[in-house]
């Protein structure tokens, strides 16, 4: 509710406030809400002379402790819900414990793959025994290239420079150098032949692998796909297990809730509640196959649903109810009003009986509501001090108030 100043003299003073038709709690349900015991305490203040003055404080039902030991049983509640919550996270994980995963060694076909890799066991110990010398001929090839090139290259640089001063064609140095050189190259070429001969005999022994390697992989390909469905209905096996186990619980919260969240015992079954709830909507997340979305937003529709049916269901109870109370006398309508609600009530500038905005004059309560005729303020009968009429007892000279009895 937006309230809106106006200048009067030399003070700035709240104007009256807007009216609303619709009770809180019905504006609540319009959105989706359900109401609830907690009160904003809004102090107003207000300019006089020179200074900001705050208006008189709206009085809390709720005595001190009582407050305390509200907010310990909400922490209660959270506690709990988090030791469950811890508990059935690790009874969810130690599920598929009961049961034996399957393993691919199950799904191969033994009597075929065993004499094939018999088969393939000397022919892959033979290639490579010749990958081994391949490597090592390649590696005396590639060093007597270098070789052979930088003694090529030392010999022309000596001989250029020999050459300008005397004739080296008949040179007896040249002629061992050059020796040397042609020996290089005969080994180049032997190591050459030596490589190209083991390439060939590894491309031969290759073919011969290749044939039985081949029925190995088929083998192997197919025991993996059985492996896959096995293990898709090993993993759909413990997900059931993991639904019997959660889907029972959060129905016995919802249970609970329903029947028991109105006793003494209340923390706990708000505990149990939210236990149930995120066991079923989170801790289930990790272990869902392809399938298990479907069970995840199908309940979480159908409680969608069952909330919003039960909502509605209070709604029209609650405006029934409504109109029963507003059809009965003054004195029994106050006397079904309990002290507490009463006070919650005006903290939130509402009637306590039909719950509808009131109308404030000078931040003054008004008598009566003026939308169910509910008597809010009266005169003492002994002092005449005007106080709610809620109040058990004057606060000016402590006398009793009325029953609807007496």
């Amino acid at each position: 509710m937006i309230t809106s100043c106006r200048l009067r003299g030399c003070a700035f003073e709240p104007a009256a406030p807007m009216l609303s038709p619709s009770r809180g709690p019905e504006r609540l349900i319009r959105i989706g809400l359900a109401p609830n015991s907690l009160t904003a305490v809004i102090t107003s203040c207000r300019l006089r002379g020179c200074a900001f003055e705050p208006a008189a404080p709206m009085l809390s039902p709720s005595r001190g402790p009582e407050r305390l030991i509200r907010i310990g049983q909400w922490l209660i509640a959270l506690l709990f819900a988090y030791f469950l919550i811890q508990v059935g996270s690790s009874l969810i994980a130690d599920i598929p414990l009961l049961t034996k995963a399957p393993r691919l060694e199950q799904f191969v076909d033994r009597p075929r793959l065993e004499p094939l890799l018999s088969e393939l066991k000397p022919l892959t110990q033979a290639r490579g025994n010749l990958q081994g010398r391949l490597e090592g001929v390649r590696r005396r090839e590639e060093e007597a290239r270098e070789a052979y090139a930088t003694d090529k290259a030392s010999f022309d640089n000596w001989r250029s420079a020999r050459s300008a001063t005397e004739q080296s064609s008949q040179n007896p140095e040249v002629i061992a150098r050059t020796r040397q050189l042609d020996t290089q190259l005969d080994q180049q070429r032997r190591l050459s032949a030596e490589r190209q001969g083991l390439e060939r005999q590894l491309g031969d022994l290759q073919s011969r692998i290749d044939t039985p390697q081949r029925q190995v992989d088929q083998l192997q390909a197919k025991a993996q796909t059985r492996w896959q469905r096995a293990r898709q209905r090993a993993e759909g096996r413990a997900f059931v297990f993991r639904l019997l186990f959660v889907g029972p619980l959060l129905a016995l919260a919802i249970w609970q809730f329903r029947r028991f969240r109105g006793s003494d015992q209340w923390p706990f079954v708000w505990g149990f509640l939210l236990f149930g709830l995120f066991t079923f909507f989170f801790e289930l997340v990790p272990y869902m196959p392809s399938f298990g979305a479907y069970i995840r937003y199908g309940v979480g529709a159908l409680l969608t649903f069952l909330g919003g049916r039960t909502l509605i269901r209070w709604l029209n109870a609650y405006l029934l109810r409504k109109q029963a109370e507003q059809a009965a006398p003054q004195q029994e309508r106050q006397g079904q009003i309990r002290y507490e609600s009463a006070l919650q009530a005006l903290g939130r500038n509402q009637c306590p009986s039909c719950e509808r905005s009131l109308s404030r004059s000078d931040a003054q309560l008004p008598n009566f509501c003026m939308h169910c005729g509910l008597q809010i303020q009266r005169d003492c009968p002994r002092c005449n001090h005007h106080h709610l009429s809620f109040f058990p007892y004057c606060p000016s000279c402590g006398l009793a108030a009325p029953t609807a009895e007496s």
